[in-house]
Formats: structure tokens, C-alpha cells, sequence
């Protein structure tokens, strides 16, 4: 389902070449759940946004659901609108977009009929508890919230793969619980994973945790 093969990614800076991710392999299966920590500054978000397509490699193969990854920026775009979703720390919600709107916006590029996308985003909020939420805009909403919000918006795509990059670094218990219930429940439908974190008590949720260690991912039993 996601296949990379000897991953570079390589930085020019004033002090010379700095080289984030060093000939790095990964192979993720259907319904799966891949874990990644490492150290901070070590190159776990540049990872996320090359095997997702948000960069590009410096060097290297990566194919995503059978289809080799070029640089033809329609292919790209595509992929990430037809068989990827993401859930950031940080939320990533357009400010000036509802919290239906928000995740309507996916379905709205998948050309889901408008009135169908309205029904499948309400489905969406009310499963992470947001249904009273609907019309509010993102400043209008707490961070559990927000981050509600951003779980529907990835919920809804029904993803091939699912992106997380420290989902619930700012969450309270509760909020990341219902945040890790949802990511489960896409991986038991046949959705692979793969997420960045810290937080080493989410790793008996996964099907294998590696770290991050001078560019190169290592498997950690």
C-alpha cells in the first residue's frame, strides 16, 4: 500500500548539506498501524510529508496504493485527494470555513454531490461529539475541539491511508481518547496508519514502532 525505497532528503545550508532522511526504506500494509518517534529535530515531520507527498524526495522510489510517484503534480494532487487524509498537531482547519465546511471540503474535491457531502459531514461531526458545533468557525472552538474537527474531516474521506503527525500532543484525556478511538476504528477498516509521536504510551496500539536514528528507520521490537 506504501512502498519507499531508499529515501533521501537533503537540505543546502550555510554550513553545507544537511541530509534528514539517508537512504530510508518503509513498506506499510493494509490495515496496519506504524509508529515513528525519535528525538526532536531528528526528521520525523520531513518523513511524514515526503511519504504523504506534501515534499518531495531529494532521492529514492515511493509508490503509494500501486501507483508510482512521480513528479507529475496532477498524479500527485490526486492521490492525496482520492487515498490519503492527515491529522496535524497543529489542526490545520481553513479559519474562515465552518466546522461543516471544513469537512465538507475533502468531498467537495472527491465531487461528492453537495447534498450528500452535507449528510456524510454531519455523520462525521456527530461521532466525535461536534454536532452542536457545526456552524462555529475554528477561534470559535477549543483545541480539543479544533482537533475534533480535524478527526472528522479525515474520517469522512475514509483514506487508504491515514497521515498523523503528533495527534494528540495537545489534547486533554478525554478529547485523545476519542481522538485514538476513531484512528482505530479507520485502521480495523482496512486503513493503514502511520503516525509521529511522542508519546510512548500509544505504542502497544501498534502493529510495529520504529525510531527515526540519522536518517534511517529503525525497527524497535
Amino acid at each position: 500500500m506504501l512502498i519507499a525505497k531508499d529515501i533521501t532528503k537533503i537540505y543546502q545550508t550555510a554550513e553545507g548539506e544537511n541530509r534528514v532522511l539517508d537512504n530510508l526504506s518503509f513498506h506499510g500494509k493494509k490495515g496496519e498501524f506504524c509508529i515513528v518517534t525519535g528525538k526532536s529535530g531528528c526528521g520525523k515531520s520531513t518523513l511524514l510529508n515526503v511519504l504523504s507527498c506534501l515534499d518531495t524526495a531529494s532521492g529514492g522510489q515511493l509508490e503509494i496504493c500501486g501507483k508510482p510517484i512521480g513528479t507529475d503534480h496532477r498524479q500527485i494532487c490526486r492521490i492525496r485527494r482520492e487515498d490519503i487524509a492527515f491529522i496535524f498537531q497543529g489542526y490545520n482547519l481553513i479559519s474562515s470555513l465552518t466546522a461543516q465546511e471544513n469537512v465538507e471540503l475533502g468531498l467537495k474535491y472527491k465531487k461528492i454531490p453537495r447534498q450528500k457531502r452535507k449528510l456524510l459531514a454531519e455523520k462525521a461531526l456527530c461521532q466525535v461529539g461536534m454536532e452542536h458545533r457545526c456552524g462555529y468557525l475554528p477561534h470559535q472552538l477549543s483545541g480539543g475541539q479544533q482537533q475534533r474537527v480535524a478527526v472528522a474531516r479525515a474520517v469522512v474521506l475514509q483514506p487508504k491511508i491515514l497521515f498523523c503527525d503528533e495527534p494528540t500532543g495537545n489534547l486533554d484525556a478525554e478529547s485523545a481518547a476519542l481522538v485514538l478511538d476513531k484512528i482505530m476504528q479507520l485502521k480495523n477498516s482496512g486503513t493503514l496508519v502511520v503516525m509521529i509521536t511522542h508519546d510512548l504510551s500509544l505504542l502497544p496500539l501498534a502493529d510495529r514502532f520504529f525510531c527515526l536514528e540519522k536518517g534511517k528507520l529503525m525497527p524497535v521490537q
